[in-house]
């Protein structure tokens, strides 16, 4: 094994590994600046993903092997020393800033620049930081290159200073190495949540839930964490500690790396599955400019996750009330994005979206709640969303914030109640503003809100709930992101409300997509769905899996499962609104 290690050092020494990274680092800063000015979809950025990835990469390995050889005998050998532990330290605070910042930027109603400065000065800050200080890293050692009194020679043991620290710097390296171990187990403990729990599993579903939108940020997390114990021990002295270290290590931050990995299965299975669905030549029949123009150029790429997908601009009418009950004690609301320009001119054509919130059935709400840069950007290309509030039942424990003035004693049928007194309203003089085209109207949402949007996509469109629904709409497509499955303990209603695609679906039901992470046992859920639209001989009907991803991991926007949703979606839409669906 030490062989292995001095071939490595040999292969990847610090002049080999000093010049390209300088480089890489430089241009990564470059083109950060243009993807943050240039706001468009191009190809470019999917490369250049793939160059910040190899460059983070690159950057710990020189840390590590700059770590190893350096002195600290000298001003300038101090220097690198502590710019090695404060780059690693630094890592793990910029990768919470980036996904702190672009989680509030992703719940922003306003796109304005001074109200989300802070936000985006957290996303920056933490994304070219790190390249600053790689790009700092590998210049002072291009500098230094030659300098033989600053780099431990090939026949040199490495020494354990500890005797001739101060107090202080002992502490901090305890700390150091105290919070990297702990850094660790907590992903070991994420890495079974990820790969062995069983669906069934309610907490690593919960873990899955909150954590799995984040894994890249988790990866380098723990391999920073890893990085921090391995320059910490002395290899010549204690390789019993070394190696057990770097193969745990490394075993648990590569172990985030495998949504990443499933990427490639993700855009093969998607394409196949969505072209069996919708038509083997649909691309075809979406004009290219307006793909070009409108739509997303790649499925995913590493640049948009880490610095964002940019608002899109719309008109926003924030809670225009709906409904209220007095003797039911609620008082419902509704939130409607539209494009700033004629919609008739733009890809949805004035078509309606409906967004229906998650949360058990029992909490949540819509706004920010309720992925809203997801409105804005359908908007953006011309369809009207409205963002709805529904009455929720009582009794439910959540953590999602819920206001107090939409929870009653309601069942399923009340819920389906409200929001079909929401569509009933649509061809009301209130929504002539927005001179929407009800003969293409969609139905989505999240969760619950995806078992309600296929209830109230399905009986609008089998036409005998006029009454609760009206009659005025014509359902051009649903989609359901991991469509949840009520319990009878947990709410009631009718079966055919609580259960609508053992009764509604038809072959001429309207078209269906659907998004699913294998970690989240909804998948029954929308795997049952998609076997009634078979059952009946409608395949016009399709899923697209995330191995690896749990519930509601489209939370965090710039994320791999989000900007696949969108990528589809957009491409789904369109071809509905325009009957283009063989």
């Amino acid at each position: 094994m030490n062989e292995f290690f001095k071939n490595l050092q040999s292969a990847f020494s610090t002049r080999n590994l000093s010049y390209p990274l300088f480089v890489l680092n430089l241009v990564n800063i470059v083109l950060g600046i243009f993807y943050i000015t240039v706001q468009i979809s191009s190809l470019v950025w999917y490369v250049y993903g793939i160059l910040i990835f190899i460059s983070l990469l690159g950057n710990f390995l020189l840390i590590f092997l700059t770590k190893k050889r350096v002195t600290k005998k000298s001003r300038e050998g101090s220097r690198i020393n502590y710019l090695c532990y404060f780059y690693l330290v630094l890592l793990n605070i910029s990768m919470l800033l980036i996904l702190f910042g672009n989680l509030l930027i992703s719940v922003s109603y306003s796109n304005d620049l001074t109200t989300n400065f802070a936000y985006y000065s957290m996303v920056y800050l933490g994304f070219f930081s790190i390249f600053g200080i790689g790009t700092l890293l590998s210049y002072l050692n291009i500098r230094n290159l030659d300098n033989r009194n600053l780099w431990k020679q090939n026949s040199e043991k490495s020494h354990n200073n500890d005797n001739k620290k101060s107090f202080i710097q002992k502490i901090v390296k305890i700390i150091l190495g105290f919070l990297a171990l702990i850094t660790l187990l907590f992903g070991s403990l994420l890495n079974y949540s990820l790969i062995f729990a069983p669906l069934d599993d309610y907490i690593n579903w919960l873990a899955g839930m909150v954590f799995f939108s984040f894994y890249l940020f988790l990866f380098l997390i723990m391999l920073s964490a890893t990085t921090i114990l391995l320059i910490m021990i002395n290899l010549d002295k204690n390789p019993y500690y070394f190696y057990p270290v770097a193969v745990i290590g490394i075993l648990i931050s590569s172990s985030f790396l495998l949504p990443l990995l499933s990427t490639p299965y993700t855009s093969i299975q998607a394409e196949n599955d969505f072209s069996q669905a919708f038509g083997e030549t649909w691309r075809s029949k979406i004009p290219t400019s307006t793909a070009q123009q409108y739509f997303q150029t790649t499925p995913f790429t590493i640049t948009e996750y880490l610095l964002g997908n940019h608002p899109r601009e719309c008109n926003i009418d924030i809670d225009i009330q709906y409904y209220s009950n007095v003797s039911e004690g609620i008082t419902l609301a509704y939130d409607a994005y539209y494009p700033k320009v004629n919609g008739s001119l733009l890809p949805g054509n004035n078509s309606v979206l409906i967004n229906i919130h998650g949360g058990a059935w029992v909490a949540g709400d819509k706004g920010m709640y309720n992925m809203l840069q997801v409105n804005k950007y359908f908007a953006a290309q011309g369809y009207i969303v409205f963002d709805i509030q529904y009455g929720l039942k009582e009794g439910g424990t959540s953590v999602i914030p819920t206001p107090p003035d939409v929870v009653g004693d309601f069942s399923i049928d009340d819920q389906l109640r409200h929001i079909g007194n929401f569509t009933k309203q649509l061809n009301t003089s209130e929504f002539a503003k927005y001179n929407l085209n009800l003969d293409s109207v969609f139905i989505t949402g999240n969760s619950a809100g995806g078992h309600l949007s296929l209830a109230t996509a399905l009986l609008i469109d089998n036409g005998s709930y006029t009454d609760l629904f009206g009659s005025h709409l014509n359902i051009k497509g649903i989609i359901p992101l991991y469509p949840g499955n009520p319990s009878e303990s947990l709410i009631g209603g009718r079966d055919v409300f609580r259960n609508p695609e053992d009764y509604l679906i038809t072959p001429d039901s309207p078209p269906c997509l659907m998004f699913q992470g294998t970690k989240d046992f909804c998948l029954l859920e929308t795997e049952h769905i998609k076997e009634q639209y078979d059952l009946v001989g409608n395949d016009d009907c399709c899923i697209i899996w995330f191995p690896f991803q749990g519930h509601a991991n489209d939370l965090y926007y710039s994320g791999h499962f989000n900007q696949y949703k969108l990528y589809y979606m957009e491409r789904f839409l369109y071809l509905c609104t325009h009957d283009k669906i063989q």
